[in-house]
């Protein structure tokens, strides 16, 4: 490594927002922003923004530091060559070469991998997985997604694409998933489940707290309302939350008898519901996981930025 370049660019892009961070290689954040994409279906026009929000962000000197920028991106992503075949949050990047783009925009070396295998890789390097050879990492938010760190390394698979912990299937029988699957654990554990589900029993006559809570409009129903409502002694609130919770803790059971992690890492913004969510996980965990075999669950460390810091990390190990 070249030791006077011991600065990394860390792009994390969603589908409204892009967050930008200037790291040095501790993983330690010098510099962030976080902006609203002014052009969400121009992708030469974000790029552009973003190329703006760099230049703002670094000196000269700075700029001369740069060992490399890593790009974290919900969705498919070749790792050999960085194009993005599809992303649930980028509909009008499909099959875009973004590792390409990015290195002729900013005459620099770039990376690009998944977001939550990057966040696997965050936590693993500079989080709660520090130190653990073998950990699976779960996002669980609007979707579920996941990554998997054996033996030290991101388990990657033959085309880049392993670790889609959500596309698991939990039940052969539930709903169809926006994957093309059915019962998906993305349809049964994920915040867009909660809601549905809510929904649905609101639909068949539950009675329920929910709707005082959104003023009678079911459509601002998320999963934080449901929580609201759960922590407020809902009882169809409660059900919901421990059904998503039993059905996260069966993927989690599945992921631990797979890989055999050290610890299973929960995070996303479901995961902050915390008891509501983390004791069936457990429970069911407890049950289900064959006796000899040892697992910590907890969470992450690293916040809202594992993302950013996997990014980091995807530079670091390829310079």
């Amino acid at each position: 490594m070249d030791k006077n370049k011991n600065l990394i660019l860390a792009l994390d892009m969603g589908g409204t927002n892009f967050r930008l961070a200037l790291a040095n290689e501790r993983g330690e954040i010098l510099r962030y922003v976080k902006a609203p994409v002014e052009s969400p279906n121009e992708p030469q026009q974000e790029i552009k923004q973003i190329q703006k929000s760099i230049s703002d962000m670094l000196s000269a000197t700075e700029r001369e530091s740069l060992r490399g920028m890593g790009i974290a991106i919900a969705g498919l992503v070749t790792q050999d060559t960085g194009v993005l075949l599809t992303s649930p949050n980028l509909l009008v990047w499909y099959n875009t070469p973004v590792k390409d783009i990015f290195e002729k925009a900013l005459n620099l070396s770039v990376w690009v991998g998944n977001d939550a295998n990057l966040a696997a890789l965050g936590e693993h390097r500079f989080g709660a997985g520090r130190g653990c050879n073998d950990l699976v990492y779960i996002t669980v938010s609007t979707g579920i997604g996941g990554g998997v760190i054996a033996g030290g390394k991101l388990l990657l698979g033959a085309s880049g694409f392993a670790a889609e912990v959500g596309h698991m299937t939990i039940d052969i029988n539930g709903p169809k998933c926006n994957c093309g699957n059915t019962g998906c654990l993305e349809m049964l554990a994920s915040g867009t489940a909660i809601a549905r589900m809510a929904v649905e029993r609101l639909a068949k006559g539950k009675s329920s707290l929910i709707p005082r809570l959104v003023d009678g409009d079911l459509r601002e129903v998320n999963a934080e309302v449901v929580e609201r409502a759960a922590r407020l002694g809902d009882d169809m609130a409660k059900e919901i939350m421990n059904i998503a919770g039993t059905n996260l803790g069966i993927g989690v059971v599945n992921l631990v008898h797979i890989f055999n992690p050290e610890i299973v890492i929960i995070g996303g913004g479901v995961s902050k519901s915390s008891d509501l969510i983390f004791e069936p996980v457990r429970r069911v965990v407890a049950e289900r996981v064959m006796p000899d075999i040892k697992v910590r669950i907890t969470t992450p460390e690293l916040g809202d930025n594992p993302g950013l810091l996997g990014a980091v990390a995807l530079v670091l190990d390829n310079t």
